[in-house]
């Protein structure tokens, strides 16, 4: 019978004695022949183990059967079986070798065997032995058979010392082995040897408590005697390392206590390990214990014990962070638990208003009976958070009255305190103190975690020197782990997000709450910024934006936050609440919420933000409110943002001041940027468009902007200069007689004859005279487009070698798809002044490029760093110019057939297009109301082949229900171009129900162009 060799087996332990050589010098052999069989059989199975590697081993038979020998089977790393057989043998001659093998044949064993040895521990110097060794191999081929004597032995144990010491004495292991140096040999402690014995016979055998169990569950008629031996069990358990194996024997003690009138007492244990496993996060266990609460009520437990744990679950389990109340129930304990669970999920959610309704019962339980050391801590720094007065708490840490690991706990959470109201070198300190303090405690987890703390939030208020404190955190890391002061759910946090991307929404927001109330309850600054962003993550694709923002807002989350507005498209978020937080990178996160959500801030809201924004500018100006401005969660950045977006809607008296403020900035010349240039140039564009009382000023200030920060020429700051020609023009004409190049192109567009006839000449040879590349250098932007607008004023004839240059350059190999681009809107814009031969001469060149352009070795080149694992990257939009080679044959086209080409080619381009199709758009706008027919296929297209989908039904009125389709849109532009298209018609019966529900949008910008 083959049986496992279990880790409590003989073969397992120890010589029974050391057998030290009786020969003085080099060795030969080592005495195998007088080692005790028991320790004979030990120095093989080691062999087996140490020396060959084998693993798996299977023994047949048990110690003291029949004879002393040893037949063993196990696994090489190969996979393959291996045998060994031994016996003790006092000769050994050609018959025991045949009787070995004979004995191998008759037995079957539990897998197969490549390779029998056998084992003696006297030398074989038979002469008949080899030949029948010989023939044997033969016989049993494949099956390899090796024979294991004293010599074989002694040499395989050469090169092993470890085992020739324990066995036969260090000296003799040094006349025997190779040199060799000893190390120190961790003996196992007896705690160890325990844990050891009790894995292979299990806690229950080892102890002695399995005897006590069996005969607990015959007493059928006696659960008072049944009683006393689970609790006698029970303690065996206890005493041992395996102590937690005494509670899977809870159900029985919680029975055998009910039936003898003791439920209370078996529901109070219960509720301990309820409490025990919320605590850790075990929250199934948690749930076992429950279930098992409510059969002790049902067995006479007094019901308030389900009361506790039901009110426990509903705050723990509760994914939206919801506060009930909890005063009044249970024991003193029970009560100030679940006020400080209560209390933490508050402060996790930032609900400062649950948490003041708590600050009776938090003051009650503090007061309240019981030890807990580390609960009524957590009380009363829960009670400092809703209060603000940390005085008596932090009075008795300092004065090491809680010990010095609750000193540390103290101290890291009013440096969190701290840190949330702008008090960055005292926050800064107190982590440091609290590093301090958890290392005298030997706490190196919280140490580390501290240490992390102190160098996350160095970056919202002296980034970039947060690696000065990684040394210190690694030395700490190194010295752990060790247990935490305040017991976490280790693993919430990666669990979180496991269920998000498993799309398990409830567990992922309850595991992103737990991390939550975690890392806030530890001053874990670094912590609780990841759990705010994992649990923002599942409540936004729950549905619950309005929260999801709050989070990300606390956690300075700008990207994410920016994120949310766009899958929100349709849905105002209102943040205001945020626009109060005592912090900047709150406030100028939520402002970036503003920012992109603009269109959709109802018209009430509109007072508040715009209010909010005057209050942040007035900070600004008198230096009064903290801020970096080059980090994404700027406060004042955040605020120009927003006022980008809302600056056409607000009152005239802050339509002024706003203005103001921006005129009073001082000057900086070109070398020079804000980082809020661009959304200044939108806002002091929006105001003149909107105000046109102040339309002089803004228009003065957006010139001066606009000639100063390319990156401040937008739509609308254009539109806006166009819009007050009269203003603007003296300006312009100003800043272009001092070489201003945007100057000079955007009077240009206006007025072709305000161009200096050498500025024109000039530009006309820039766009004509051929380009020149050196060998390996690649050079990207080009003037071709504003070049283009200063030569409109030329003749046809002298344009048309500019056409046919930009042409050539536009299918360069060497060129790439940015540029390409460039040179064929600037041939774009000079088409129209071509004459009709010119135009169809060029046509088939610009068909060509819209088709099958050459191939360029500069996007070929960039194309390697294109990946998106690679170590540099090389992101662009615009690695086609097909699409504007396709614009500037719709230019060029004069015929019906050339029109034709165009549209045909134009839904070739369709298939692998950008998803907006913007060039694609702009050149099927070219052929007109000949697109009229296809806006059933438009409606399914990018966003910009919709929106002229949009203007041909508000032209046309067909297909009728396509109206309604693109009124409910999902991208608010085309919407606005639709709401615009109808905004120059009559209504109809057809286009009435279009435009009301356009009047009901809810992006202000479409109802406004509406009206």
């Amino acid at each position: 019978m083959w049986n496992q060799v279990p880790l409590d087996a003989s073969l397992y332990r120890s010589p029974s004695q050391v057998t030290p050589a009786r020969v003085i010098g080099k060795l030969e052999f080592l005495p195998l022949n007088e080692l005790p069989w028991e320790d004979f059989e030990r120095i093989q199975w080691r062999i087996l183990r140490d020396v060959e590697g084998l693993r798996y081993a299977q023994i047949y038979g048990e110690r003291g059967q029949a004879q002393e020998g040893l037949d063993v089977v196990a696994l090489a790393p190969d996979g393959g079986g291996v045998g060994l057989q031994s016996k003790k043998y006092k000769r050994f001659g050609p018959a025991d070798l045949k009787a070995a093998v004979k004995k191998f044949r008759d037995t079957e064993r539990p897998f197969t065997i490549d390779r029998l040895i056998i084992g003696v521990s006297i030398d074989v110097k038979s002469k008949t032995v080899p030949p029948v060794l010989a023939a044997l191999r033969k016989d049993l081929h494949p099956i390899e058979l090796d024979l294991w004597d004293r010599q074989e032995l002694s040499l395989l144990l050469r090169t092993s010392p470890n085992i020739v010491v324990e066995f036969f004495g260090e000296e003799t292991a040094r006349a025997f082995c190779l040199p060799f140096e000893l190390e120190s040999v961790v003996v196992p402690s007896v705690e160890t040897v325990a844990i050891r014995e009790a894995l292979a016979r299990t806690p229950e055998e080892t102890t002695g408590a399995a005897e006590l169990l069996r005969e607990a569950r015959a007493l059928t008629n006696d659960p008072v005697r049944a009683l006393a031996l689970i609790e006698e069990a029970q303690g065996k358990l206890r005493a041992t390392p395996f102590g937690a194996y005494a509670a899977q024997y809870d159900v029985e003690r919680g029975r055998l206590l009910a039936r003898v009138g003791r439920a209370d007492e078996a529901a109070r244990q219960c509720l301990d390990e309820f409490w025990a496993a919320l605590d850790l996060g075990l929250t199934s266990t948690a749930d076992v214990a429950h279930r098992r609460l409510r059969e002790l009520v049902r067995a006479g437990a007094a019901p308030w014990f389900t009361q506790v744990a039901g009110a426990a679950s509903n705050l723990y389990f509760n994914p939206l962070g919801a506060v009930a109340d909890v005063a009044g129930i249970g024991e003193d304990v029970d009560r100030a638990r679940l006020a400080a669970l209560a209390g933490e999920v508050a402060v996790a959610n930032d609900d400062l208003a649950a948490l003041s309704s708590l600050s009776e019962t938090l003051a009650s339980a503090i007061e309240s009976d019981f030890r807990d050391p580390v609960l009524r801590t957590r009380l009363r720094m829960l009670a400092a958070e809703a209060t603000g007065d940390w005085t008596a708490i932090l009075a008795d840490a300092r004065k090491l009255k809680l010990g010095y690991d609750l000193l540390a706990l103290v101290t890291a959470r009013y440096a969190r305190h701290r840190a949330l109201n702008q008090k960055f070198k005292d926050a800064e300190a107190l982590w440091d103190d609290a590093t301090g303090d958890a290392s005298l405690a030997r706490r190196w987890t919280d140490a580390t975690t501290w240490t992390m703390s102190r160098r996350a939030f160095r970056e919202y208020w002296n980034p970039f020197t947060s690696d000065e404190a990684l040394p210190l955190q690694k030395a700490l890391l190194e010295l752990g782990p060790a247990p935490r002061i305040l017991a976490i759910a280790e693993s919430a946090y990666e669990s979180a997000l496991d269920a998000l991307r498993a799309d398990q929404l409830r567990s992922a927001a309850i595991f992103a709450q737990r991390a939550l109330r975690d890392a806030v309850s530890a001053g874990d600054w670094e912590g609780e910024r990841e759990a705010r962003r994992v649990l923002a993550a599942a409540l936004a694709k729950a549905d619950e934006p309005g929260l999801a923002a709050g989070h990300l807002a606390r956690a300075g989350a700008v990207k994410e936050i920016k994120e949310l507005g766009r899958q929100f498209a349709d849905r105002f978020i209102d943040v205001t609440p945020e626009l109060s937080a005592p912090n900047y990178w709150t406030v100028g996160t939520a402002f970036r919420l503003i920012e992109q959500q603009a269109d959709l801030v109802p018209d009430d809201v509109v007072e508040v933000i715009s209010e909010r924004i005057l209050i942040e500018i007035a900070g600004a100006e008198a230096n009064e409110l903290p801020d970096i401005r080059m980090l994404a969660v700027s406060r004042y950045n955040g605020a120009i943002g927003a006022l980008a977006g809302l600056a056409h809607r607000l009152t005239p008296d802050r339509a002024e001041k706003a203005l103001a403020h921006f005129e009073q900035q001082p000057l900086l010349d070109g070398e020079h940027y804000r980082f809020h240039d661009q959304n200044e140039a939108v806002a002091v564009a929006r105001i003149a468009l909107a105000r046109p009382e102040f339309a002089e000023r803004a228009c003065t200030h957006l010139v001066k902007l606009l000639a100063r920060s390319q990156s401040a020429r937008k739509q609308v700051a254009q539109q806006a200069v166009d819009r007050f020609l009269d203003v603007t023009r003296p300006l312009l004409a100003a800043l272009a007689a001092n070489g201003n190049h945007w100057a000079r192109e955007t009077l240009a567009f206006h007025d072709t004859e305000s161009v200096p006839p050498e500025q024109a000449a000039a530009a006309l040879a820039r766009l004509t005279t051929p380009l020149v590349h050196k060998p390996g250098v690649f050079t990207e932007g080009t003037s071709a487009v504003g070049d283009s607008l200063l030569v409109l004023g030329l003749p046809g004839d002298r344009l048309d070698p500019a056409v046919s240059e930009l042409l050539r350059r536009a299918d360069d190999k060497h060129v790439g798809a940015a540029d390409r681009g460039d040179y064929l809107i600037a041939a774009a814009n000079l088409a129209p002044q071509l004459s009709a031969a010119d135009r169809s001469e060029h046509f088939a060149a610009a068909i060509h490029g819209a088709s099958a352009p050459r191939s360029s070795l500069h996007d070929e080149w960039e194309q390697r760093f294109s990946h998106r694992l690679g170590g540099m990257r090389v992101v662009r939009n615009d690695m086609d110019s097909r699409e504007r080679a396709l614009f500037l044959a719709a230019c060029l086209a004069g015929t019906d057939g050339q029109r034709a080409v165009v549209r045909d080619q134009a839904y070739e381009l369709l298939v692998d297009a950008s998803e907006s199709g913007y060039w694609v758009t702009r050149a099927l706008q070219q052929l007109g109301d000949a697109m009229r027919e296809d806006v059933g296929y438009l409606l399914t297209q990018g966003w910009a082949l919709r929106s002229f989908a949009a203007i041909l039904w508000a032209r046309h009125g067909t297909p009728v229900q396509t109206g309604m389709r693109l009124a409910t849109d999902s991208d608010v532009r085309v919407r606005r171009t639709l709401a615009e298209a109808l905004s120059g018609t009559e209504p109809d019966e057809v286009r009435r129900p279009v435009r009301d529900r356009l009047a009901q949008d809810p992006s202000y910008s479409v109802r406004s162009v509406l009206a």
